[in-house]
This record gives C-alpha cells, structure tokens and sequence, in this order.
C-alpha cells in the first residue's frame, strides 16, 4: 500500500524506463525501510518538471534559468555568460560603427555578436527540448540516493 503511494507520488517525476527499477526497490524495502522512504521523500524535494519546463525552460531558457533550477549551475553561468558577451560584442560594434577608421572592426564585433545570439537561441531551443528528460534524470538521482543512505 505505501509502496504504491510513493509510486503514485514519484510516477511523473521520474524517467519513465526508471520506474520499474523504482518499484523493484521499493518491493525489496521491508516496513522500517518502506517507512525511511515516506519520511525521506518530502525532504529530498524533487524537481517539479512542469515548473522547470515552462518557467526554467520555455520563458525563462534564454538566461539559463533552467539549467539552474536543476542544479546545473556551470553550464546555465555558461549560457547566461554568452548571452551577455554577445550583447556586449553588438553593444561594441555600436560604437565603433560611429568611428570612421573602425567600420571593419565593428562589423566583426556585430557578426560575432549576432553568431552569439544565434548560439544562444539554439541553446535555448534544444534545452527546451531537453530539459524534462533532465529534469527527471536529476529526480531518479537524488531518489536513488536516498535508497542508498
């Protein structure tokens, strides 16, 4: 019986290929080991997926939001980074674009700043396509480590 209810707990917040490796784990568990797993589940706070998807991902993806929500803070401080230093390299074009000398150095700093956004936003896209599996991933993880301690 709790053995189903943390299934029924845990079935959207992890991978679906998982789930039965889950359940094999909880059959294993004997009442005192069933019990640690009920107590333990609310203190582990799983990801919520749709939350990470739709703020994290889909309105929020651009800046890496995301990739933080789910503890990947180095590559989503790396996506961020390159959003900025993209605006900053179109910024810079700007400026030289007003020196009359500088015309080819600013239209090298536009380029790589557009070819920046356009990493960024392909970035974006493919996160969105990506970040649920992530997301669960990170679940199955931090579940799995409370069956270990």
């Amino acid at each position: 019986m709790v053995s189903s209810l943390i299934m029924l707990h845990l079935y959207d917040k992890i991978p679906n290929e998982s789930i039965m490796l889950v359940k094999d784990k909880l059959k294993k568990l004997d009442k005192v080991g069933l019990a640690k797993i009920a107590i333990g589940l609310p203190l582990v706070r799983l990801y919520d997926v749709q939350i990470v998807f739709w703020i994290g991902s889909v309105i929020l993806g651009i800046f890496g939001v995301g990739r933080f929500m789910i503890g990947d803070r180095l590559i989503g401080a790396f996506k961020v980074t390159l959003l900025i230093l993209s605006y900053l390299m179109l910024m810079i074009s700007a400026v030289f674009s007003h020196l009359a000398d500088m015309t080819f150095i600013s239209l090298v700093f536009l380029i790589i700043g557009y070819i920046g956004l356009l990493g960024v936003a392909i970035w974006w896209g493919l996160d969105i396509l990506l970040i649920t599996s992530k997301t669960k991933r990170a679940n199955l993880n931090k579940l799995l480590r409370l069956f270990n301690s």
